[in-house]
């Protein structure tokens, strides 16, 4: 039986439209790439979670409007330490200018173990790699809203 847990992430873009993502080791070997973010903690919304998770994970503070809503929403399964999560994921876009530093200041032990560090990728990068992305099509996802957005 899974855990059902929902969960905050950011695209967050700067002013060249590259993606910050995390790079993550997987606990039975490999790793992935994801967003910023983490799971909502009793009483606080997918947004505030977004922020507060980039935050701690990047040290980069956001300036999500209080009324913004989600740009994409995806559910996936995953496990840690044998407990198997149904997440759904609530991705708010944030921009920030070009390269700001990425300097952890809250990091969980879990994070502590599985962060193998960050990198800014171009769309273009990000539906070319090789790499795990989480989600897979997050390439064609960026792209899209980077569309709507204008």
């Amino acid at each position: 039986m899974s855990v059902p847990r929902v969960g905050g992430r950011v695209l967050l873009v700067d002013a060249s439209e590259r993606l910050l993502l995390i790079h993550e080791r997987l606990e039975h070997g490999g790793s992935h790439w994801l967003t910023p973010g983490g799971g909502v903690e009793a009483g606080e919304h997918p947004r505030e979670a977004a922020r507060r998770e980039t935050l701690e994970e990047t040290g980069i503070e956001l300036d999500l409007a209080s009324d913004a809503e989600a740009v994409h929403v995806t559910r996936r399964t995953w496990s840690w330490a044998g407990v198997e999560y149904d997440q759904v994921d609530h991705f708010f876009l944030a921009r920030v200018p070009d390269g700001p530093p990425v300097e952890p200041r809250g990091l969980t032990d879990v994070e502590r173990q599985t962060l193998l560090g960050s990198r800014w990728w171009t769309v273009q990068e990000l539906q070319a790699t090789d790499e795990v992305l989480v989600p897979p099509d997050l390439g064609d996802v960026v792209a899209a809203v980077l569309a709507r957005a204008g």
